[in-house]
C-alpha cells in the first residue's frame, strides 16, 4: 500500500460513524489455539494499528477491565464490557477491533452440569447486548471430544483440583455436545457472521495452520489487506502430562494443603517428570478404547452437523 492509499484510509476512517465500526470476537474454547493467536497480535501491534485495527488480546488486561472472567450475573457486566471495546477504538481512531478471550464464554465444565459450556448462553447474550450497533463476526474452535475432555482434565491437575477422571467423565460424558454452543452462537449474531474451525482437521501445506487460519480470516473480515500472516505462526501444543505425571498428581494432591503447596508439586512434576521422562513413559491417557472411540464417532456426526449450518474450516 503506498501513501496515497494509505492517507486516503486514515482520512475514511476519520469519517466513518460508529455504527460503521467492526469487531471480530474470537471466543475460542478451552485450549484451542487462543495463546498463540493473542500472542501474534501483541507482536503485531503496530503493523495491525497502521491498518486501522485496534486488538484486546491480553488476558490479564482483560481481566482487569472486567472485573475478573467474564460473568453476566455480575452487576455492570454489560456496561464493562462494552467500555472496554469502546476504549479501544476510541483511543486508536481505528475502525476494526479484535478481540480474543475464551474465558467469554464462561467454564467449559461446571460441577453441577453434565452439559458442555453450560453458562455459554447467557454469556453470548451478554455479548451481543454489549456490542449491539457493531458489525460483529464470532470465531469459535470445536475439538474432538475424547480429546478436548481429557485436555480439560489434565488443566484441573495443572490448577491443584484434587479429581478424579472417572469423576469428571461420569457427569458429562453423555453430555458433549457441540450443537448447542454453535447453535447459540448462530442465534444471536446470525448463521453469516459465525466461523467455525476444526481444531483437529489436517492442514498440510500449503494450506495455513489453524492460527494463521484465524487470523487470515480475522484481517480480512477488518479489511486490513497490508497485514499479512507469515510461516512464523503455527498451532501450539500445549504441554500434555505423561501418564506418570498425571497418576503422582492424582495421588498427591489431595494430601496438600493451601495453594502454595499444590504450586510446588506443579512445578515438581512439570521439571522433574517432564523433562525427565521415564524410557517407558507414555502421554496420559484416561478414555478406555471403547468411549473414545464413541466419542470419535460422535464428533464426526456434530461436525457435518455443524459444516450443514455455518460450515466448518
Amino acid at each position: 500500500m503506498n501513501l496515497i492509499d494509505r492517507t486516503t484510509a486514515a482520512l475514511r476512517r476519520r469519517r466513518r460513524a460508529p455504527a460503521d465500526r467492526r469487531v471480530v470476537l474470537h471466543l475460542g474454547s478451552q485450549k484451542t489455539g487462543t495463546t498463540a493467536v493473542q500472542a501474534w497480535c501483541r507482536d503485531h501491534t503496530e503493523t495491525l494499528a497502521r491498518e486501522g485495527v485496534a486488538v484486546r488480546t491480553t488476558q490479564p488486561e482483560i481481566r482487569a477491565a472486567l472485573g475478573g472472567w467474564y460473568d453476566t450475573s455480575r452487576p455492570g457486566a454489560d456496561a464493562r464490557l462494552r467500555s472496554f471495546l469502546e476504549s479501544a477504538w476510541s483511543a486508536s481512531r481505528a475502525d476494526g477491533l479484535f478481540y480474543s478471550c475464551e474465558s467469554n464464554v464462561g467454564p467449559a465444565f461446571v460441577r453441577d452440569s453434565p452439559v458442555l459450556y453450560p453458562r455459554l448462553s447467557e454469556a453470548v447474550a451478554g455479548i451481543d447486548r454489549a456490542t449491539a450497533g457493531v458489525h460483529r463476526h464470532v470465531q469459535f474452535t470445536v475439538r474432538s471430544y475424547g480429546d478436548f475432555l481429557e485436555s480439560a482434565y489434565q488443566q484441573q491437575l495443572k490448577h491443584g483440583r484434587p479429581a478424579r477422571f472417572d469423576e469428571l467423565a461420569d457427569r458429562v460424558l453423555d453430555g458433549l455436545s457441540w450443537r448447542a454452543p454453535v447453535e447459540r452462537l448462530v442465534e444471536a449474531f446470525g448463521a453469516g457472521n459465525v466461523t467455525v474451525y476444526d481444531y483437529d482437521r489436517a492442514r498440510p501445506a500449503p494450506e495455513r495452520p489453524l492460527v494463521g487460519q484465524i487470523l487470515t480470516d480475522a484481517l480480512q473480515l477488518l479489511d486490513a489487506a497490508g497485514a499479512t500472516v507469515g510461516d512464523e505462526v503455527s498451532r501450539r501444543t500445549n504441554t500434555r502430562y505423561t501418564q506418570r505425571m498425571a497418576d503422582l498428581s492424582v495421588a498427591v494432591l489431595p494430601l496438600l494443603d493451601g495453594a502454595d503447596e499444590r504450586a510446588a508439586l506443579h512445578r515438581f512434576v512439570t521439571e522433574a517428570l517432564g523433562r525427565r521422562p521415564a524410557a517407558d513413559d507414555v502421554p496420559a491417557s484416561f478414555l478406555d478404547p471403547g468411549a473414545a472411540a464413541e466419542l470419535r464417532d460422535r464428533y464426526a456426526r456434530d461436525l457435518a452437523w455443524i459444516d450443514s449450518l455455518v460450515g466448518v474450516r
